[in-house]
């Protein structure tokens, strides 16, 4: 089977870009995920210590993988970027806080999972009897950006993250692990040059260094992973955030000049959008209401707890500025 048919088949899926890989191990990006997890950079992300060798390594995840297709979707909304800070600063009570750009919409989960299964199918019909699949949608034990890397859709920025050419780093990726041989696509390396303005504009010092991220300060992690409370010495740096964090990507000139997604899913009217009011979080008095208030939305990852706790720091650090 050619490779041109898996790609059309994705497009038509509604995949933006899409890159072969071979399924062989990443050596250099195995190392760099053991140094990273001795060091305790991934906080209590405890899923991510389990069975690590498998991440670098398709055919422990799916015996006889020859290829990984790594897939791409923009989600990039209409709105223009929103400078960090604005309403934040601006707002009159109630108090807003800010949400990471790729949950204003649907659960992403929902939307590419369903999709993953129909380029499954059609890959296992093309091919014929014998071949098989598994895919994830980054939840799964695979180095997603080192695979979409090799695949040559992007190349991994100095703020750790996935960055292509045409959508800058807005995109959610995804793989389908297949037994069948494909022709792999060039790889890209680095083309951050010498910017860093990433690691200057972190508030929290959370990348430690070029393409070198600790969890534990990140933003992102403390607001959604982090089951603990948030350090005291990192609240006052939350910058308004409420969900995840967008600062390291607001910053990079790919991401500039963002092209709009064609996927309505994740648009801002169809989930929580960019802000949310902290008092009505604060107010949510039953689980049952806070899964009603953020049904089929990427929201429901940190539970009530948690969101509740964020949107306390985060009126805490206004009050404490005001």
């Amino acid at each position: 089977m050619e490779s041109h048919k898996i790609i059309e088949q994705a497009r038509a899926l509604g995949f933006d870009a899409i890159g072969i890989a071979a399924a062989g191990c990443l050596e250099q990006d195995d190392h760099a995920l053991t140094r990273w997890l001795a060091e305790g950079r991934h906080g209590g992300m405890d899923y991510m210590a389990r069975e690590p060798r498998r991440r670098s390594r398709p055919q422990l995840v799916l015996p006889g993988a020859r290829s990984v297709v790594v897939l791409a979707m923009n989600y990039a909304p209409e709105q223009a970027a929103i400078t960090t800070g604005d309403r934040f600063e601006i707002c009159p009570l109630p108090v807003f806080g800010r949400v990471s750009r790729y949950a204003w919409g649907k659960d992403y989960h929902r939307v590419i999972e369903e999709r993953l299964s129909q380029l499954e199918a059609f890959i296992r019909d093309a091919a014929g009897p014998g071949t098989d699949c598994r895919s994830y949608v980054d939840h799964g034990p695979v180095l997603e950006k080192a695979f979409a890397r090799q695949s040559g859709i992007g190349f991994i920025g100095k703020n750790t993250l996935l960055i292509t050419e045409e959508f800058g780093s807005w995109v959610f990726l995804s793989v389908v692990l297949t037994t069948l041989e494909l022709k792999p696509d060039p790889a890209r390396t680095s083309e951050c040059g010498s910017c860093r303005l990433c690691l200057d504009a972190c508030p929290t010092g959370a990348l430690i260094a070029p393409y070198q991220l600790d969890a534990n300060r990140c933003i992102s992690y403390l607001t959604i992973e982090n089951k603990s409370e948030i350090p005291v010495d990192l609240k006052s740096k939350l910058n308004g955030w409420v969900f995840g964090c967008d600062i390291c990507q607001e910053v990079c000139p790919y991401n500039a000049y963002p092209k709009p997604t064609v996927m309505k899913e994740f648009h801002p009217d169809q989930g929580a959008g960019p802000w949310l009011d902290l008092e009505k979080v604060t107010a949510l008095a039953s689980d049952e209401d806070f899964r009603a208030a953020f049904k089929d939305t990427p929201l429901l990852r940190p539970k009530r707890a948690g969101l509740q706790r964020n949107a306390k720091a985060v009126m805490d650090c206004r009050k404490e500025t005001a």
